[in-house]
């Protein structure tokens, strides 16, 4: 177990990517500026997404939020495993990462593609508004109706008030 950790940890013959870049300081600064911003921007998404769902009890289909923000999380993580191989070239914790990252992204997608249809088939905005003025119609008339009903029971009685007098 220990050769493997050794293996994934160590950097074999490799060299870092900064040798790559030839140590250029505006080059190896725009490598790591950018993949630090990326990885801060792809690790705030998920929080945000998390507090979504939290504040969202029913909102259907949350884990599918869960899953982004786990395949983003993983995204993030090998854009931070960029910058370290600028200095120290374990590329194959790097690529077991992007493995990791890919297997989780191929996971999300295609339970992505199985909920499309139940995710269609919910009603829209548009249709649940549609609905809810229809409904509030409705009661609208029930009540219309009730208390003209009532109007009438109360003609009844005192019909009835009056002839057994």
């Amino acid at each position: 177990m220990l050769d493997v950790w050794n293996y994934l940890l160590g950097s074999g013959p490799f060299i870092p990517h900064g040798h790559c870049y030839l140590w250029k300081t505006g080059l190896v600064w725009l490598h790591l500026l950018s993949d630090l911003f990326i990885a801060l921007a792809y690790y705030s998404i998920p929080l945000t997404l998390f507090y979504f769902v939290r504040r969202r009890p029913d909102l259907p289909f949350n884990w599918i939020f869960l899953m982004f923000g786990s395949f983003i999380v993983a995204c993030g993580t090998t854009h931070l495993m960029e910058v370290w191989t600028l200095w120290y070239p374990t590329y194959w914790t790097s690529s077991t990462l992007k493995a990791v990252a890919a297997g989780i992204s191929m996971f999300t997608a295609v339970q992505l593609i199985l909920i499309l249809p139940k995710a269609l088939s919910l009603p829209s905005p548009a249709q649940l508004q549609q609905a809810n003025e229809e409904l509030q119609a409705q009661i609208a008339e029930r009540l219309r109706i009730e208390a003209e009903l009532k109007q009438y029971q109360t003609q009844l009685e005192h019909l009835v008030a009056e002839r057994t007098a």
